[in-house]
């Protein structure tokens, strides 16, 4: 035994001595060596002379070849193609074309023989996809938008449809998507008139056509039989970013954004299906951008890994026009062989999948890891982000949005779904879910944990008006079994955080947190039993569990369902239970699933309090059990202050209130007090105070100033406005007993009053605390009045807080001797007095009564 692994050791260290670089650039040649200096042009140079362990360096630039590898590397010496270090290496499917010719209007053309299959062909310009020339057309240049035609009626063979594009559609194709929504299809076009659209035939007796096809009618928003668009005829090319190919005289059609000529090099074609094919195993493929076509690893190429590279557009184009399932194939990354590891990439645009792993072809013990994957299954047909039915996989810290139907789909044995961050799938379809999988008779023995799924609500066009869109969270149909869910956290979807259907047995549900889902949980349970399954220890915030309609379908433990939020910060995603959360230690440990914990017990739902704030998505923090150390700022105290009631009483009140029972000593004035939620100084003095808490558990303390205010008598300021007492009352404690010249005039909280008063009324104000005191108002409109013009040469004006009445005043000289006594009209809020027949000098005007003031008027 010591001398084999000998061997294999000195084996293993003679591949890599003898291991080489080779260079390839878009500047080099074939006929050079490979070396840095004397790069090779092509790939297939490269390969041809590259053994085990080798290093092909690809120089920044475009390539327009395919690459191929077919050799092997070794489990210690991997074959690896790669990137130069910092520089952009782009292999492209695709190639430009040139030449343009006016059309006519605004379409241009030039020859150009597309090769490939007619569902692949596609068409870029200036790197942005166009649409195969359509009706209706695409008007808003969103892709997720399907702008289709109501279907009026029809059966497996043709539809009827109003007010069709009026050009012959034989031999064009036609986009249908039923009512209900979860699939599409696309048939060639037989035969058409302005109403009617015939086209090869389906069989509505079977799946998917059954449920997908005109005859099924649903009380959907303008979808009551399905929607349509038509396309691939020249005729139907009249609006901007529309194209066809003319296969017959080789002849690209195009329609610019602006309707201006296109510029050589700037329209593109999908001129292969493929940008790499993987034969040979133990390849290692890192930092290229592959542009316009799949990546693909063979059947039995296995040990490959794909590493740190992106895919844009990998796969475009529509259905295949013999498709008898609701499910496509073909994906921008296309794994066939074992022990593929996909890693750090980004997967941008595909028509149909982003990745798969094909089952039959035997991917097993496959691993997708953080990346990023946007823009799937355009088709709207049973396609995801990442679709896999092989075993052993690991679905681990990617982050996937905007998809057609499923964010994602794992149908494997013995598979592990971790710590990915999903939303905003089900943009086209229905009756689906963030997390989707179909099972089969057996036990997956599957496990889908500390995932987010979030944010998917599916199109108007999918559902009746009131009713739910069926896009569901974690969505486990008809005969799925043997899958364990735990620590997930759903949040914003427009259907169902669960969904389960029929024959469903094994599913257990432990720890998982459901936020704003339309309601916690369905099933449409109609065919099949459901059996041993479990929801323990979750959390939802609306609806209800589902029980099963068989005894014991569903055991339910620990999981509440409330509605006020019990976590830090829901609105920004932070699902933390706060401080004193109806979900703390609130849930049970369950035999067979080991979950770590703080405190007596475990915390219901996703998050564990003092836990690990796992996160969800490319660089996820994973859930370790541990967490920051709790400490006295964990908690939040409310402090509410009660002043003095009355001067000298020293009855003010400070409450404290925790928000996480504990244990806590208040300190105040050197008095210390233990409590453990709630407590209460009674009898305090005016003054201010350091309140000090205490945690006994961590030995640390959280301070607060308070102040304790005096006893304050009512106090208000008023104003005298014509006959209105105008009041605004500044300190009291309400409710206030209005009285007028001794007779009650009203009660009230309101603390400004308008009273209406006369000359010499008493107003009287008093709170509802007797020690407060009261509020006199002796009403006199004459107390603060005013002259003018002053000093005067002989007419005196002077002014009233009222517009009308009649007062008595007295003249005096400066001497004190009275002059006159006389009664005075007030009209518009004065009247006047004469002083033409006294000498210049200073007199005084009193209005006789009361306690009124003395106007001096100066008499020039």
């Amino acid at each position: 035994m010591t001398q084999c692994l000998k061997c294999v050791l000195l084996f293993t260290i003679a591949t890599q001595l003898h291991a080489k670089n080779v260079y390839v650039s878009i500047s080099g040649s074939d006929a050079n060596t490979g070396t840095q200096e004397s790069p090779f042009r092509t790939f297939a140079k490269a390969v041809s002379v590259m053994s085990a362990g080798d290093v092909c360096i690809i120089r920044g630039g475009v390539y327009e070849e395919e690459l191929n590898i077919d050799k092997n590397g070794t489990q210690n010496a991997y074959l690896t193609f790669k990137a130069a270090e910092g520089e952009d290496v782009q292999i492209k499917a695709t190639a430009t074309l040139s030449g343009w010719q006016l059309h006519s209007g605004n379409i241009y053309k030039t020859s150009v023989d597309m090769q490939i299959d007619s569902r692949f062909r596609t068409v870029y310009h200036n790197g942005n996809y166009m649409d195969l020339a359509r009706w209706p057309n695409n008007t808003d240049n969103d892709r997720w938008t399907v702008d289709c035609h109501p279907v009026e009626g029809g059966d497996g063979a043709h539809f009827l449809v109003s007010n069709i594009q009026n050009i012959d559609w034989t031999g064009g194709l036609v986009y249908y998507l039923g009512a209900h929504s979860g699939a599409s299809w696309t048939r060639r076009i037989t035969n058409s008139s302005s109403t009617r659209i015939d086209f090869t035939q389906v069989d509505i007796n079977k799946w998917p056509f059954s449920t997908h096809n005109p005859t099924q009618w649903r009380n959907n928003p303008n979808n009551k039989r399905g929607q349509l668009f038509l396309f691939d005829k020249l005729e139907a090319l009249d609006h901007p970013r529309e194209w066809y190919y003319d296969k017959t005289n080789k002849l690209l059609y195009f329609y610019t954004a602006d309707g201006t000529k296109p510029q050589d090099d700037t329209v593109e074609y999908a001129a292969r299906r493929y940008t790499a094919q993987i034969y040979g195993d133990y390849i290692k493929i890192e930092g290229i951008h592959f542009y316009g076509g799949t990546v693909k690893v063979h059947r039995n190429a296995n040990n490959n890994q794909l590493l740190n590279c992106k895919v844009s557009h990998g796969v475009e184009g529509h259905d295949s026009l013999s498709n008898t399932s609701a499910q496509v194939g073909e994906a921008a990354v296309e794994v066939l062989g074992f022990n593929t590891m996909i890693k750090g990439c980004t997967i941008n645009h595909s028509a149909f999948n982003g990745i798969t792993l094909v089952s039959w072809a035997g991917a097993h013990d496959s691993t997708v890891e953080e990346c990023y994957i946007s823009n799937t299954d355009y088709v709207g047909i049973h396609a995801s982000p990442i679709r896999t039915s092989a075993n052993n996989v690991k679905i681990l810290k990617n982050t996937i949005y905007n998809t057609g139907r499923d964010g994602m789909y794992v149908n494997g044995s013995n598979c592990e779904i971790a710590y990915n961050d999903v939303s905003a799938s089900q943009k086209i379809n229905a009756d689906s879910g963030i997390f989707y999988v179909v099972g089969n008779s057996n036990l997956k023995n599957t496990e889908i944990h500390h995932n987010w799924f979030h944010d998917a609500t599916a199109p108007k066009y999918s559902h009746e008006q009131g009713k739910p869109g069926k896009a569901a969270g974690i969505y486990l149909d008809n005969d799925s079994k043997g899958y364990t869910v735990h620590h997930n956290v759903v949040w914003n979807v427009s259907w169902s955080g669960y969904q389960v259907n029929w024959n469903n047995t094994h599913l257990d549900f432990f720890h998982n947190t459901i936020w704003n889902a339309e309601r916690a949980m369905d099933s449409w349970d109609i065919n099949g039993p459901q059996e041993n399954n479990k929801i323990y220890n979750n959390y939802a915030n609306t609806g209800s569990w589902f029980t099963g309609t068989g005894p014991g379908a569903f055991d339910i433990k620990n999981s509440p369902i409330f509605s006020n939020s019990p976590f830090e910060d829901a609105n920004n995603q932070n699902f933390m239970p706060k401080a004193g959360s109806e979900l703390i230690n609130k849930a049970e440990p369950i035999s067979g699933f080991e979950k770590p914990f703080v405190g007596g017990a475990p915390d219901i739902g996703a998050y564990e309090f003092g836990g690990t704030r796992w996160t969800a998505g490319v660089g996820a923090i994973e859930d370790t059990g541990e967490g920051e150390a709790l400490d006295i700022y964990d908690t939040a105290f409310t402090i509410a202050v009660t002043s003095e009631t009355c001067p000298n009483k020293n009855n003010g009140t400070i409450d404290i209130s925790a928000n996480f029972e504990s244990s806590y000593t208040a300190v105040l004035n050197g008095n210390e007090t233990p409590f453990t939620k709630e407590h209460t100084f009674t009898n305090v003095a005016p003054g201010e105070y350091q309140l000090c808490i205490y945690s006994n558990d961590v030995n640390q303390r959280q301070c607060f100033g308070v102040v304790v205010n005096e006893g304050a008598k009512v106090n208000a300021k008023s104003t005298l406005v014509s006959n209105v007492l105008i009041v605004e009352i500044l300190q009291g404690t309400p409710p206030f007993s209005i009285q007028l010249n001794d007779t009650h005039l009203k009660e009230t909280n309101e603390s400004a009053l308008k009273i209406e008063v006369n000359q010499g009324d008493i107003v009287k104000i008093k709170s509802s605390i007797e020690c407060e005191g009261e509020l006199l108002h002796n009403i006199d409109f004459y107390n603060d009045l005013t002259v003018y013009p002053n000093p005067t040469a002989n007419q005196a004006v002077i002014s009233f807080p009222i517009k009308s009445g009649k007062i008595e005043m007295a003249l005096y000289d400066i001497n004190g001797k009275q002059l006159s006594n006389a009664v005075y009209l007030i009209e518009e809020g004065s009247t006047s007095i004469s002083l033409s027949e006294y000498a210049p000098g200073v007199y005084f005007l009193k209005p006789n009564g009361g306690q009124k003031n003395i106007l001096r008027i100066v008499k020039k």
